[in-house]
């Protein structure tokens, strides 16, 4: 268990002087990972803005959180990785995920945990010169090793937190934090010492449940709507929410995916709906409800938590979790 955790925050790539504005601060702060969200139905290029963070910071790791190999094929996936860790003088670590919005957003499912196992092999190939094959495709082998990066599994549900515990580098985990969930997850996540294992909550200083709603509800939303799949009583949901959460699946549009500034999704859910997701998924509130949360994940073995902001103006957010951090002595 580590006594002191690393952060980072995760934003959506709206404009680039905010990602720059935003990569600058989180260094200033503290912060040791700033990730890209890869969203593309609504927002920019994930992989043109980690790139301008890049050259805004020294020391700042950098990275997609999460890329997808649904609509990226991993020869692409792995160029835009080896690229970025090279100009950014190793500061970058690759998040995989099934691709939840960026395949649902066009009509696509998103990829099977056995599917993301070969596109990590795949990647993994293509750095090391010797070629892979993914789907009908192949990599030809070129004997020109490239530099890599540390791969992270995105994970929510058991198989793909199993495939974190077999290939991954490290995990992710963006899905519920209730307690018999959590144990499963990380059981199957982290399976040698120098895996790493960070979390994903979204995050709010706001003090009642309401109002983390009107500040960020369409991003709870979204998170719960890719993590509420599959088998629900696996995944802690109480069956009397089961009705609600298979409403919102029909009605969830991802022309609007998280989006803060147009909050169509945050409508779709019920009142019991958005308080279990709140209670469950978010950081939030004042400094003795985050320090039971924070410590509840270091409990777990938790290396760093990366905060999933969904608030209008990531810069502001940014500079306010810096201070909650400074306040609870997490972060100098």
């Amino acid at each position: 268990m580590a006594d002191r955790l690393n952060y980072g925050i995760m934003i959506f790539p709206r404009r680039a002087v905010e990602t720059r504005r935003v990569a600058e601060r989180a260094e200033a702060l503290g912060f040791s990972w700033l990730g890209i969200a890869d969203s593309p139905t609504v927002y920019q290029e994930s992989y043109l803005h980690q790139l301008e963070a890049l050259h805004a910071t020294r020391r700042l790791i950098v990275g997609p959180v999460a890329t997808h190999v649904t609509l990226r094929h991993p020869l692409i996936v792995g160029n835009l990785l080896a690229t970025l860790n090279e100009i950014g003088d190793g500061r970058t670590i690759g998040v995989l995920a099934t691709g939840n919005s960026g395949a649902r957003g066009v009509g696509l499912t998103p990829a099977t945990a056995k599917r993301l196992g070969e596109a990590v092999t795949a990647i993994r190939g293509y750095w090391a010169g010797i070629g892979a094959h993914f789907d009908e495709t192949r990599i030809p082998a070129t004997g020109l090793p490239r530099k890599g990066c540390p791969l992270f599994i995105a994970a929510d549900g058991q198989r793909v937190a199993a495939l974190a515990g077999d290939q991954g580098d490290g995990m992710l985990y963006g899905g519920t934090m209730e307690p018999v969930v959590l144990a499963r997850r990380i059981a199957a996540g982290r399976k040698r010492a120098d895996q790493k294992l960070w979390f994903g909550p979204a995050v709010s200083l706001a003090p009642t449940i309401g109002t983390v709603l009107d500040e960020m509800g369409t991003l709870v939303v979204a998170m719960a709507n890719r993590a509420f799949r599959g088998d629900l009583f696996e995944r802690g949901i109480p069956e009397s929410l089961h009705a609600a959460i298979r409403a919102m699946w029909q009605r969830y549009d991802y022309a609007y995916h998280a989006d803060t500034t147009r909050p169509l999704n945050a409508d779709i859910v019920s009142p019991a709906l958005a308080e279990f997701l709140v209670e469950h998924f978010v950081v939030w509130g004042d400094v003795p409800r985050w320090r039971s949360k924070i410590d509840l994940l270091r409990g777990y073995g938790c290396d760093g938590i990366m905060f999933i902001l969904g608030q209008g103006d990531a810069e502001q957010a940014c500079e306010a979790i810096g201070s909650r951090l400074r306040e609870l002595g997490e972060i100098p």
